[in-house]
């Protein structure tokens, strides 16, 4: 355990991780705000990653927090079908912080940008109560391709990309189980641990939105489909089928029986999930379910205040709300 003693160690250590070049950057850390060449319209998120609002540093390691902290921001631009370029970062240490937890933060950060070229362009440092950061991100979006929510329309197609449920399942075991639990539930554990953001397939809709001149709605699932698809339909209602379960949300309903819930249920409730929910015309689902892996069709968009039925019933409860007391 190495205490810190002054700022300037972890700006040190922010240097072993990230270079403070970048081809985008015209002033970078250092100076009292950075200057980014923007080519076009940017794509711009920020998300709070809260220590025991977001995560518990009893299952999470270092490494882990830094890089889901990083993954639920692509997440959103993966949603815009935005192309990630930079990210600042605000930075709140508790007092028994100390320099292998800050080197395995800025690791796991640093893994996940890299494949990205993700630069980190500056923020602020700070000392509270527990580990809180502040991550807002910058990407290049496509003018003549702006996804996002409110784009669909009776008779639409609504489709997914990823897993859903597993992350929610992970949670539960990391809960009861803590890091013990991946022996059991490894893919469940490592969905909600290190949620993988789905920028190619975001990034594959955008162009095809582009060279069809279609119409196509997308966001990313974070509280669960239940609580998040009726923010991608605005007025509109849907038909839906529950997607197929993964084997550890099978297994995890089984044992301890879903707490009254299918695994089909589980699915539609679970949240953290960061895959990608979307609408498009009847003509273009083919297309993309053909050129996009781990793509499902989960039914069809009804017309207004037909609600969203699952299975021919509606949801059992309403998903993830920070301010919900239920």
């Amino acid at each position: 355990m190495t205490p810190i003693s002054s700022e300037d160690q972890i700006l040190s250590v922010i240097d072993a991780h990230f270079p403070a070049e970048h081809p985008r950057l015209l002033l970078g850390r250092g100076d009292d705000c950075c200057v980014l060449a923007a080519d076009g319209p940017l794509a711009i998120s920020t998300d709070l990653f809260l220590e025991e609002a977001h995560f518990r540093r009893a299952y999470f390691s270092p490494r882990d927090i830094g890089w889901k902290g990083l993954a639920v921001n692509i997440s959103d631009l993966a949603a815009a079908g935005a192309k990630p370029v930079g990210f600042s970062l605000g930075l709140a240490l508790p007092p028994d912080a100390d320099l292998e937890l800050v080197d395995g933060l800025f690791a796991g950060m640093a893994e996940l940008a890299r494949p990205f070229n993700l630069s980190l362009t500056g923020g602020d440092l700070s000392r509270a109560e527990k580990l809180h950061l502040c991550v807002t991100i910058f990407g290049d979006a496509r003018p003549e391709a702006m996804l996002g929510r409110g784009r669909a329309r009776p008779g639409d197609s609504v489709f997914l990309i990823g897993q859903v449920g597993l992350a929610r399942v992970g949670l539960a075991v990391l809960e009861s189980m803590g890091r013990a639990g991946m022996e059991r539930y490894p893919s469940a554990c490592r969905a909600h641990l290190r949620p993988v953001p789905r920028v190619r397939e975001g990034l594959m809709l955008a162009e095809l939105m582009e060279a069809r001149r279609a119409r196509i709605g997308l966001m990313d699932v974070s509280d669960g489909l239940v609580r998040d698809l009726p923010r991608l339909l605005g007025r509109f209602g849907a038909d839906l089928a529950f997607p197929t379960p993964h084997p550890e949300c099978l297994a995890w309903a089984e044992e301890r029986k879903g707490g009254g819930l299918s695994a089909g249920e589980i699915c539609c409730l679970g949240g953290e999930d960061y895959g990608l929910v979307g609408t498009c015309e009847p003509s273009l689902i083919g297309d993309i379910v053909s050129s996009i892996p781990d793509c499902t069709v989960l039914g069809t968009v009804t017309g207004e205040g037909s609600g969203i039925l699952w299975d021919g019933r509606p949801a059992a409860s309403s998903g993830f709300d920070h301010f919900s007391k239920a």
